[in-house]
């Protein structure tokens, strides 16, 4: 009988001690979420954590951050990003308390897996650079705990650093809330503005700029007169305001500070949707529609993205500096995202032969006319790393952009597209089968009649205007309907990868083969260390879709000249 009572007083405690057991907030990532640290008095990207993944919260940091734990000391993490969630998901925690000697060292942006599926699924990620203490070895991975949870980094995305023996139940040393370097910088840090610093008032009409790419690149007009609230003033040219999810720039020699702003249009920049417009109209302003009437107070530039805050009736509404602003939608059109045009084998009309009517061969002239088309539209060809950046939601390209891609490293590209290219001031990537281009003769003759590889001097003369990534190094053949890579041993693939590498030792990006790949084939991909992966899949590439699986389309020997003006438009036609 006592036992029996003793059971139900346990049964009725149960709740109360899960209750103590799960006392801390977590949270579920609704996009890869960028972690700071800010121990050195500004924020500095130490990793990410990926979208649709659990974690505990060791604080909750106000209105705008989470506290995690981080290695030896703390991360914190925007909570724009994130839900509250009732509880945790994963099935691989660690005990918070460990005994630290040595550590890893991430020598490139270093994906972290959960493997209790007995799979490899990425649930975080360390930044080049970081240090991070070593919780366990097993072969060539190493574990790590982090944020109470057990994680696998593979031996080739970092280097062993031996330490002294560190106590990890120390609680880490925290600094104050973080806050903005308000120095501009090529990637500045998001946070929510703060009314601090006030606002400033446009003395003449000003520009804004975007400074995370190498030039910077105007966003939009303040109008003379009109007033945006500041994020930030430490630098000594530049005042910052918000932007969506980032921040923009006005010179601080064309604003005056004031401490009360006169506008009422007060808007959230933070709560803009992952949608976005194209102003297709010279009367491009953006309205304050408080007064009961239309009054512009910025114009937006024709090549420009812009973050949807919501669409009403006619309207779409944007954001910038803390302010909403109307723009009817006859002014604009939906933005559809980065294309990629895929291109394999160029020949003259007269060269085609058993290539006539081959969808991955197409006449020089069909090229030529393509690209001039690009050239006359003032289309920006992009690298894959700008592109890259641009799907990690780092920095905004200009709505006129492309990406142009060459497959198989073909000789047919230096007759005919290179110096095509070349006239236009375009760069491209060539994706190369680097066993063939490994093999092909210094000085070899063009052979129509041929499907022949690029030699690496023929790379090293056309590097003005190509760059060069991975096709596999000789993975790139059909068995039965069947790509090789999809047939052969995990670790034979990523082996091939890896050799790939050898003869491209800069390579990024990767190409699947006939555009045949699976979940092994991704998680190949990455473990060679490849940050990015293009498929054959149609469509256009927009920030936070998944860069292993960028999208591409192609214009062939049937793809009238009208068919690829409406294929490259940044928006549907």
């Amino acid at each position: 009988m006592k036992r029996i009572v003793l059971l139900l007083l346990f049964m009725l405690l149960l709740p109360f001690v899960q209750k103590v057991h799960a006392s801390n907030v977590v949270i579920q990532v609704n996009e890869e979420a960028t972690v700071f640290d800010n121990r050195s008095g500004s924020l500095e990207q130490v990793g990410t954590l990926s979208g649709g993944q659990t974690f505990e919260v060791t604080k909750d940091y106000g209105a705008n951050w989470w506290q995690i734990r981080w290695g030896g000391s703390y991360g914190y993490v925007d909570k724009r990003y994130t839900t509250v969630v009732p509880s945790t998901t994963y099935k691989n925690p660690v005990p918070s308390v460990a005994k630290i000697k040595d550590y890893i060292v991430a020598t490139k942006v270093t994906p972290i897996y959960d493997n209790t599926s007995n799979k490899l699924v990425q649930f975080a990620t360390l930044s080049e650079g970081v240090r991070f203490p070593i919780y366990s070895r097993m072969g060539s991975w190493y574990g790590i705990a982090v944020n109470g949870r057990l994680g696998y980094v593979h031996s080739n995305f970092v280097k062993e650093e031996k330490g002294q023996e560190t106590d990890t139940s120390t609680k880490p040393n925290e600094k104050p809330t973080p806050t903005p370097n308000p120095k501009p910088t090529p990637n500045p840090t998001p946070t929510l503005p703060s009314k601090q610093n006030g606002y400033i008032e446009a003395l003449e009409n000003i520009v804004l700029y975007d400074l995370r790419r190498d030039q910077p690149m105007s966003i939009a007009t303040l109008l003379k007169g009109q007033q945006l609230e500041v994020a930030g003033v430490g630098d000594e040219t530049y005042v910052q305001v918000r932007w969506g999810k980032t921040f923009v720039y006005a010179e601080k020699s064309k604003v005056k500070f004031v401490n009360t702003p006169t506008y009422k249009n007060i808007g959230k920049d933070n709560a803009v949707l992952n949608q976005y417009f194209i102003p297709i109209s010279g009367n491009s302003e953006i309205y304050d529609r408080t007064a009961n009437k239309l009054m512009p107070f910025a114009k937006l530039d024709t090549n420009r993205r812009y973050p949807i805050l919501r669409k009403e009736a006619n309207w779409y509404v944007t954001t910038i500096g803390g302010r909403e602003g109307y723009i009817h939608s006859s002014k604009v059109a939906l933005d559809r995202g980065v294309p990629v045009m895929m291109y394999h084998h160029l020949l003259k009309v007269q060269e085609l032969g058993r290539f006539k009517n081959v969808s991955t061969t197409m006449t020089d002239t069909q090229f030529a006319n393509e690209m001039k088309y690009l050239k006359d539209k003032k289309f920006e060809t992009v690298s894959a790393d700008d592109l890259l950046r641009f799907m990690r939601n780092e920095i905004t390209l200009p709505a006129y952009s492309i990406v142009l891609t060459f497959d198989d490293g073909l000789l047919s590209t230096r007759e005919y597209a290179y110096p095509i290219l070349k006239k236009h001031g375009f760069q491209a990537t060539q994706f190369l089968i680097t066993y063939r281009n490994e093999y092909s003769p210094a000085e070899q003759l063009f052979n129509y009649n041929d499907l022949q590889a690029l030699s690496r001097q023929d790379m090293e003369l056309m590097q003005d205007v190509f760059t060069y990534e991975s096709h596999t190094y000789n993975l790139h053949d059909m068995i039965g309907n069947k790509g090789k890579m999809l047939l052969i041993p995990y670790h034979e693939v990523v082996q091939d990868l890896k050799r790939s590498l050898t003869i491209i030792p800069g390579a990024k990006a990767f190409a699947y083969p006939f555009g045949q790949y699976n979940t092994n084939t991704i998680y190949a991909v990455k473990e060679a260390g490849f940050a990015m992966a293009f498929s054959t899949k149609p469509g256009y590439n927009n920030p936070y879709d998944d860069v292993y699986q960028i999208k591409r389309l192609y214009s062939d020997q049937q793809t009238s000249f009208s068919q690829f003006k409406k294929m490259v438009s940044p928006y549907a036609q």
